[in-house]
C-alpha cells in the first residue's frame, strides 16, 4: 500500500502533516500490535479521550445532560483504563481515577444523544465489538464507545437523505479504522468503499475483516484497472487515487469526516472536487469549522467547504458532539446519473 501511494500522483501523496502522523501512527502499531490498535492509534482517528473539564466536548455533554438529565450517564461502568497512547505523548500511560470519571460520563453521554438521533435504531442493535481491545464502557447495560456513538450519529444524519439504503453505494474517504463503514452495513446492504493511505488502509481493512468476515471483505490491489465487482453487504478498499477508477456518479453517497484541513489546499480541493463528481446524490461532510494546517501553509474555514452548482446546501449544523466541527449536507440538483 506505501508503495503504491509513494509511486502513485503526487497530488494523492500524504502532505507533511500526515507524513509526521504516518510515522508516528505505525511506531504505534509497532509498539504495541494492531490487535491493541483502539488504544493507540484509534486516538488518531478522531476518536478522544476526552478527560478535561476544558474540553468543549465534556462541557457540551454536561449541557445536553441537563436539558435531557437522565440516570444512564451517571450508572455507566468503565474498566480501569491502562496502556492507552495518543500524539500528546512518547510514552503508553494510564488514566487517574478523576479522568477516567470524566471519560466514563462523556462516553456514556455521547451514548445518550445517539439513542436520541438513532431513526435507524442501531443502538438497539449494536455494541461496541471487543476487536482492537477498546476501552470497554457500559451503559444501560451495553458495551458502548464513543466511536460507535458518533457513527450512529453520521449515519442517521447521512440517512435523512434517503440515500442509506440497500443497494446503496457508499464512498468514505479516510476511514481511519472502519467505524462507520461498521455502523453503515449494519444499517443496510450497502456497496461501501473505503479510499485511505496506510497504515489506516491497512487497519481498517483488518478490522472490518476481523469483524464481518473474509466473504464481506474485497481488498486492496494495486493492479486494479476497473472498479470491478462489488457485492451489497460488502467493503471494498482502495487508495485515494484509485477514486478516478469509478465513473462520475457510481456512487449514492459520498462522504468524509476530519480529513480535508489535513491536507495542502491544492490536494484539499482535489478531493472536494473528486468526492462531489463521482457522487450522484449527496455529499456528506464533517470537518473542522476553522482549523490551521501549520504543516502544509493552509488554513480552512466552513465557508472554504462550498460546492458549485448543481449542487445544493440542504442542510447544516454544529456537530452535536464536537462543537468545533460543522456537519454539512449537499445534494445534486436535476436528474441523477443513472
Amino acid at each position: 500500500m506505501r508503495r503504491h501511494v509513494a509511486e502513485g500522483p503526487e497530488i494523492y501523496r500524504p502532505g507533511a502533516f500526515w507524513s509526521d502522523l504516518l510515522a508516528r501512527n505505525l511506531a504505534m502499531l509497532r509498539a504495541d500490535g494492531i490487535d491493541r490498535f483502539k488504544r493507540t492509534v484509534g486516538n488518531n482517528y478522531y476518536n478522544w479521550l476526552v478527560t478535561s473539564w476544558l474540553d468543549p466536548q465534556l462541557r457540551g455533554a454536561i449541557v445536553g445532560w441537563l436539558r435531557h438529565p437522565s440516570a444512564a450517564p451517571l450508572r455507566g461502568r468503565m474498566e480501569p483504563v491502562s496502556a492507552v497512547r495518543t500524539m500528546a505523548r512518547d510514552d503508553a500511560f494510564d488514566l487517574s481515577p478523576a479522568a477516567a470519571r470524566r471519560y466514563r460520563f462523556f462516553v456514556a453521554q455521547t451514548w445518550e444523544r445517539a439513542r436520541r438521533e438513532d431513526r435507524l435504531r442501531l443502538t438497539e442493535r449494536l455494541e461496541e465489538p471487543e476487536i482492537g481491545t477498546p476501552i470497554r464502557v457500559w451503559s444501560r447495560g451495553r458495551a458502548v464507545s464513543q466511536d460507535l456513538a458518533n457513527g450512529i450519529i453520521e449515519c442517521n444524519y447521512a440517512a435523512r437523505s434517503g440515500v442509506v439504503r440497500d443497494c446503496a453505494r457508499i464512498a468514505e474517504l479516510g476511514a481511519g479504522y472502519g467505524r462507520l463503514a461498521h455502523v453503515h452495513l449494519a444499517a443496510a446492504d450497502v456497496v461501501y468503499c473505503i479510499f485511505d493511505i496506510p497504515p489506516a488502509l491497512a487497519v481498517s481493512q483488518w478490522y472490518l475483516r476481523e469483524l464481518l468476515g473474509r466473504d464481506r471483505v474485497v481488498p486492496f490491489d494495486a493492479a486494479r484497472t476497473d472498479v470491478g465487482a462489488i457485492e451489497p453487504g460488502q467493503v471494498a478498499f482502495f487508495t485515494p487515487d484509485q477514486l478516478e477508477l469509478f465513473p462520475d456518479g457510481w456512487f449514492d453517497l459520498s462522504q468524509t469526516i476530519s480529513t480535508l484541513p489535513e491536507m495542502p489546499a491544492e490536494q484539499a480541493a482535489h478531493f472536494l472536487a473528486l468526492l462531489a463528481a463521482k457522487s450522484s446524490g449527496e455529499v456528506f461532510l464533517k470537518q473542522w469549522r476553522r482549523w490551521r494546517n501549520e504543516a502544509d501553509g493552509a488554513e480552512y474555514a466552513e465557508d472554504w467547504y462550498a460546492l458549485p452548482p448543481p449542487w445544493e446546501l440542504v442542510a447544516r449544523r454544529v456537530d452535536p458532539v464536537q462543537p468545533l466541527f460543522f456537519n454539512r449536507r449537499w445534494r445534486r440538483a436535476g436528474p441523477r446519473t443513472p
